[in-house]
């Protein structure tokens, strides 16, 4: 588990997929050699939060990618079903290189269980509970 903070939303999901990345390897070791466009929706911020830290492990897992470099917006779309959330961006990494990166534990998916979004004190923050 770790809890992810930051001065908005998008700096929070941000050090959150920071963490998740850190938890597999050492994060300093990642060079943003190559980079892909990413568009997750929710209907909720913890859904959003799981969807996107989900598209970052399918990023290693299908791709073998590890990634170091974040740059999101998060909007609200409205919707016939009412507001739903959007993260865009861009994510940047290289292909995982056991000669250069560390290999820690495998993170296999993210819960639900204790998922926590919320601010405190002008700070938001992120509790994230993942399966290894």
């Amino acid at each position: 588990a770790f809890v992810a903070f930051g001065k908005t939303l998008e700096e929070t999901f941000i050090n959150a997929a920071e963490a998740l990345m850190d938890i597999q390897t050492d994060i300093r070791q990642i060079s943003p050699k190559e980079c892909f466009d990413v568009e997750i929706e929710g209907y909720d911020l913890e859904q959003l939060l799981k969807r996107w830290l989900e598209e970052l492990i399918y990023f290693l897992d299908a791709k073998q990618m590890l990634l170091c470099k974040f740059d999101i917006s998060i909007k609200t779309k409205e919707t016939e079903e009412g507001v739903t959330y959007v993260l865009r961006g861009r994510v940047c990494g290289e292909i995982f290189d056991p000669i250069k990166h560390v290999s820690k534990v495998e993170v296999k998916a993210v819960s639900y269980h204790d998922m926590e979004i919320g601010k405190k004190d002008n700070m938001y923050y992120a509790k994230v509970l993942v399966d290894i």
